[in-house]
């Protein structure tokens, strides 16, 4: 396992993961400076929840304990923003947060530009305004299943799969579930499982055990009960 040192951290929601594309919009001075520094430099940066139980630190959410590392792939501005696009790429765990240099006191009628920020904070030499954290890169779920097996899994999922779709769809991701169910590329059966771990998790525990889990069978038994939960309250209703 790999580790890393200050990678910068994007908090968000949990819908994020591995083999996954996307774009952000960015517009506050921290993501600002966030993004302007990995693409200079060409660093990764991580996408990773805000742990509730965490509370908050100088007023800034705090982060979970998994994210998913990602890198810039192309970028515009757009006025005053900027649309980054972003590939993501392996599963990382925090091991120690470094925290901006200032409380987070922002006016969200007028952002400050990102030297105002520095020169209040007295230009630190390694300060920043957006949260890092010192990663281990954690090796990807072994591929522990049967041809039949992942056949089996689309199978089971099949009765809500225009639900995984339209889920999939909302949270940015494209799933054909009737072709990629039926894939025999090893990657492309793992990105197929992904988007359905996706699909089916709406809070950041789940999210948080998915990502940590040591194999691809152990993946396909979550969504297949989180699956057969969704389907005993469509009976329901």
């Amino acid at each position: 396992m790999e580790t890393i040192g200050k990678v910068p951290l994007f908090l968000l929601g949990p819908d994020f993961f591995p083999g996954f594309n996307g774009s952000l919009r960015v517009f506050e001075p921290r993501y600002k400076q966030m993004m302007n520094d990995c693409i200079l430099d060409s660093k990764p940066f991580g996408y990773i929840s805000a742990e509730p139980q965490a509370g908050e630190l100088n007023g800034w959410r705090q982060p979970a304990k998994i994210g998913v590392l990602c890198t810039v792939s192309d970028y515009e501005e757009s006025g005053s923003n900027l649309i980054i696009q972003i590939k993501s790429e392996t599963v990382f765990q925090v091991d120690e947060i470094i925290q901006p240099v200032l409380p987070n006191l922002m006016d969200t009628e007028r952002y400050p530009s990102v030297e105002e920020l520095m020169e209040q904070a007295d230009n630190p030499v390694d300060g920043k305004l957006y949260i890092r954290a010192n990663v281990t890169v954690l090796d990807p779920p072994k591929r522990d299943y049967a041809a039949s097996e992942f056949l089996e899994f689309g199978e089971i999922l099949s009765p809500v799969k225009s639900i995984l779709e339209m889920s999939c769809l909302y949270k940015g991701q494209v799933l054909d579930f009737e072709k990629e169910s039926q894939a025999e590329d090893a990657d492309q059966q793992s990105e197929f499982i992904w988007k359905i771990c996706s699909s089916l998790c709406y809070d950041i525990e789940l999210q948080q055990r998915m990502l940590s889990e040591k194999s691809i069978s152990s993946l396909m038994q979550i969504c297949i009960e989180r699956a057969e939960e969704v389907i005993l309250r469509i009976e329901e209703e």
